[in-house]
């Protein structure tokens, strides 16, 4: 079966303060399959979150093609979800009008966004929040909705860049066996960028590991987890194993 997703041969540059050309991606190829959830590790710098912007269609290459199932992506589709480190929530909308936001801009009609909104609200477990506002809310509630924001219009795709990154370790676990959760509920094929290696082996079907900048793909390891997963397997011997095998790719 042909990927849903697929980069190939991807180089970026960017200028660096003394206006001089900055190789970000040197030749980078991956492909996704459909349902696929895959995790992205690297060192600082590397070009991850610039592969995750060339994937969403939020930026162009230099040279190489993104595809979406076989056809060239050249602009945002709405089949592709995006969420960042930061909730980016406005604050002067509630949660509920926060996660309707896409479709209001879209004109959908206001039956269906509600709909879809409290839907979304009760998937993210934020029943009873729908009319809170951002500055009522913890960081890791504020990353619920960024992510049932990113879920409304039901894409295909999920790309996540450092989501829980900023949220202390405690409610970064809480919130990845939440994000598993919902995935198995709705299925989108994932792509995540993320520093921690368990939280990729925790979460992820398949580990990339990029190299230092001009990012390129440098190791991959299959995760051999049946799902559902325990938060407890971080601490089994084969997960260790793995966790130090991917450490020792990651080249500083």
């Amino acid at each position: 079966m042909p990927p849903l997703l697929e980069a190939i041969e991807l180089h970026k540059t960017f200028l660096d303060p003394n206006r001089a050309a900055m190789l970000a991606l040197d030749g980078l190829s991956l492909a996704v399959a459909e349902g696929e959830f895959l995790a992205i590790v690297g060192p600082s710098g590397c070009g991850k979150s610039t592969l995750l912007r060339l994937l969403s269609g939020l930026e162009q290459p230099l040279s190489g093609e993104v595809r979406l199932r076989g056809q060239p992506l050249t602009a945002p589709r709405r089949e592709i979800g995006f969420v960042f480190q930061r909730a980016n929530l406005m604050p002067w909308r509630t949660v509920l009008r926060n996660i309707a936001l896409p479709l209001e801009v879209n004109h959908t009609p206001q039956v269906e966004v509600l709909a879809r909104a409290e839907a979304l609200v009760s998937l993210v477990g934020l029943d009873g929040f729908a009319g809170a506002y951002p500055n009522q809310l913890s960081g890791g509630m504020q990353q619920r909705v960024a992510l049932a924001r990113a879920l409304i219009h039901e894409p295909s795709v999920l790309l996540l860049d450092e989501p829980f990154g900023a949220l202390d370790a405690l409610t970064r676990e809480r919130m990845n066996s939440e994000l598993l959760r919902i995935w198995s509920l709705r299925r989108p094929t994932v792509v995540m960028v993320t520093h921690s290696i368990s939280e990729a082996l925790f979460l992820a079907d398949r580990v990339l590991v990029m190299t230092p900048r001009p990012g390129q793909m440098r190791a991959e390891f299959p995760v051999p987890r049946p799902r559902p997963r325990d938060p407890a397997v971080i601490t089994e011997p084969e997960f260790a194993h793995l966790a130090r095998r991917v450490r020792a790719e990651i080249v500083e």
